[in-house]
């Protein structure tokens, strides 16, 4: 009886033990991506999802999270990638590489531009219209919607800008109150934050549809950049955070890892170490969501289909050929 018991005591250790290190692979495999709440970065999520699961048979888990929890969640250990580490936003962040808290493994894109924004037939109407010093020439065309029989030897001008409470909003508003360095701007524009992106963006769509002059704020990539032809005005000044001069300028996107993560996966390490696009690709595929009103995941087949020649480099030609057949069962 007691030989009986320990032989049940030991199948049931051995059974446990065997339970845990399946735990314990299970976990291992699993790759967790970052992810933050905007739609380029839950786009390059679900590309990445779909080549990791259908290419490489790994199972994925995505995390959406604030970026101070991101970076704190690097810092424990507990994410593996993020596709779309804005580092000119992270005051930490080369620190952070310091310390190893993540490390820097390929640039996604850094042709992010961002600025005051016109149609490109309001450019090519009006060649002279190149730069932000050029506005006051041209307040004839961008009236006060808000004001009845707007008259520009009277009233300022409008330009429109993106919601309160952005850091780059506050840079714009500093720009059309430096009267040193803009005295036209201030003097003959009001800079008109708007109550949401959506609001933004349904201003530009209306006058775009209908040719008319606009002039605002506006960011690459995004899909109404991804989807219409638009300008960015020059600014000839030096880039100043605190005065408001100048063009903010682009930034790296990085792909960032966790420190271990090049040891624990090298095949998938190669595959993101590779990982390179361009906000004009990336605005494409927001421009297909958008348009085609498609899910995220409908998307990034889409996008994997259009741009096969590009993904297809970053991984081996055997992960290719099982992405491809997945795509071909939807």
């Amino acid at each position: 009886m007691k030989r009986l018991l320990k032989s049940f005591t030991l199948l049931s250790t051995l059974f446990f033990l065997v339970l845990a290190i399946a735990a314990c692979e299970y976990e291992t495999n699993e790759i967790v991506l970052a992810e933050g709440d905007w739609e380029s970065s839950e786009l390059h999520n679900q590309i990445a999802k779909f080549i990791l699961e259908e290419g490489y048979e790994r199972e994925v888990r995505i995390d959406q999270l604030d970026t101070a929890l991101i970076l704190s969640s690097f810092r424990e250990g507990t994410l593996d990638i993020y596709l779309e580490m804005w580092s000119g936003n992270i005051p930490s962040y080369q620190d952070d590489l310091a310390e190893q808290h993540y490390h820097q493994i390929s640039v996604n894109y850094d042709d992010n531009f961002q600025g005051l924004y016109i149609p490109a037939y309001l450019a090519e109407e009006y060649p002279g219209l190149t730069s932000v010093s050029d506005l006051p020439d041209y307040k004839h065309l961008f009236p006060d919607p808000e004001i009845t029989n707007w008259d520009p030897e009277i009233h300022k001008a409008i330009v429109i800008g993106g919601p309160s409470g952005w850091s780059i909003t506050d840079f714009y508003e500093r720009k059309f109150a430096n009267e040193d360095d803009y005295p036209g701007l201030v003097e003959h524009f009001t800079f008109r934050t708007s109550e949401s992106t959506v609001l933004l963006d349904t201003t530009l769509v209306n006058a775009y549809q209908q040719e008319n002059p606009w002039v605002g704020y506006h960011w690459e990539p995004s899909w109404i950049l991804g989807l219409y032809d638009m300008v960015l005005l020059e600014d000839d000044l030096p880039y100043d955070l605190e005065t408001g001069t100048g063009n903010p300028p682009p930034q790296p996107v990085t792909v960032v890892a966790r420190d271990g993560f090049e040891e624990d996966h090298p095949e998938l390490f190669d595959f993101f170490s590779q990982y390179e696009t361009s906000a004009e690709i990336t605005a494409s595929g927001l421009a297909y969501m958008n348009t085609e009103e498609a899910s995220t995941a409908e998307t990034a087949r889409w996008w994997l289909a259009e741009y096969e020649d590009l993904w297809s480099q970053w991984v081996p030609e055997e992960v290719h050929q099982r992405v491809m057949a997945a795509l071909d069962e939807y």
